[in-house]
């Protein structure tokens, strides 16, 4: 109906029409694979002939590859071409920015990744030296990408501390000098697209939804825990980081018990009866707040597996109205990166799906 009062206006809005289609046929191949010109069209709800001059203009821009006959039986006659997205037509950057570590990851525009970078840190660097490493890792690893940074559309950052709306770091306790630091304005000339930056635990979050234990669930917890604990919230699928960037903060408060926690684990404490008494009673309290389909334990913890998820699950129970999935992270240390890939996709498709 929409397409419909647009053709009966004048020439601009003709144009704009032609925009609308041709965003239309772009999110079917993205969306649902290689397909024919027919099937494009029939997917996208606008004209065979509709289709073929909108394929035209995508192949022209980059954006569209002919792809070859599906898999299966040949056959006979001539088979009708194909087209797919093109995952070449440009590449996302995304770093892990830990107190020890950094881990950056070079990805195509369907998310594969094609490079990563581990770089040991000294938790004490002071800011600038953290920010070169930073500069540093993300262009080392476009290099073992095979990418030019000219086709690097946006950049990901997953960094510990309160997170504003512009990329500024509002509030930082752990890494020297990192609050205030606005990392946009510090990693600018890495790439021509944006840069992105946001907390850790919910680019953690993020990527569990996205290739993770999370994949089909709206609301979830997420535990980032290791040196340190902190909590991401997803809530219908998105990102909930609160009107400062502080959502899922809770660790702050020393009545939650997980100040307790990271204190055992820096000791290096296993997954005892204590351990899991305090780090369940600051997920209880999250749990309770957001009621969640899903509590997912990241960072170094996830590796006790069910010597910890197990007893963590029988005292939730406990503490909460309703019982709570509670799952170890597949992703181990790539969770944050990967999150921040997924953060700059998700800038490259709103630019490309927006008429």
């Amino acid at each position: 109906m929409a397409r419909d009062v647009i053709k009966r206006r004048g020439g601009g809005d003709a144009s704009l029409l032609r925009r609308l289609n041709t965003v239309a046929v772009l999110r079917v191949l993205h969306e649902r694979g290689p397909a024919t010109l027919t099937e494009v069209a029939a997917h996208a709800e606008v004209s065979r002939p509709t289709a073929e001059d909108a394929v035209g203009e995508l192949l022209g821009r980059g954006l569209v590859r002919e792809s070859g006959p599906p898999d299966g039986p040949r056959v006979v006659g001539r088979p009708a071409r194909r087209f797919a997205f093109n995952a070449d037509a440009g590449y996302v950057l995304g770093i892990d920015v830990g107190a020890h570590k950094l881990y950056a990851v070079a990805a195509d525009l369907c998310g594969e990744v094609r490079a990563g970078q581990r770089v040991a840190l000294d938790p004490q660097a002071p800011a600038p030296q953290r920010v070169s490493a930073m500069r540093t890792a993300l262009t080392e690893v476009a290099e073992l990408a095979g990418i030019d940074p000219a086709d690097v559309r946006a950049i990901g950052v997953g960094t510990s501390g309160i997170v504003d709306a512009t990329g500024r770091v509002a509030l930082s306790g752990h890494l020297p000098g990192w609050t205030g630091l606005h990392l946009p304005t510090e990693l600018a000339g890495l790439c021509p697209g944006a840069v992105l930056v946001a907390n850790d635990s919910n680019m953690a979050a993020l990527a569990e939804h996205w290739c993770g234990v999370a994949e089909g669930a709206a609301d979830v917890v997420y535990i980032l825990a290791g040196r340190r604990i902190s909590a991401g919230i997803l809530l219908g699928g998105k990102v909930h980081p609160g009107r400062h960037g502080a959502a899922g903060e809770i660790g702050i408060m020393r009545s939650m018990g997980w100040y307790d926690t990271a204190r055992l684990l820096r000791d290096g404490h296993a997954a005892g009866e204590d351990l899991v008494h305090h780090l369940a009673t600051g997920i209880a309290a999250t749990v309770l707040t957001v009621d969640p389909e899903l509590v997912v334990v990241g960072g170094g913890l996830s590796q006790a597996g069910e010597k910890l998820i197990g007893p963590l699950r029988t005292r939730l129970a406990d503490l909460c109205l309703y019982p709570v999935p509670v799952e170890a992270s597949t992703l181990a240390d790539r969770s944050v990166a990967l999150g921040a890939v997924r953060l700059a996709l998700d800038e490259v498709e709103r630019e490309l799906f927006t008429a």
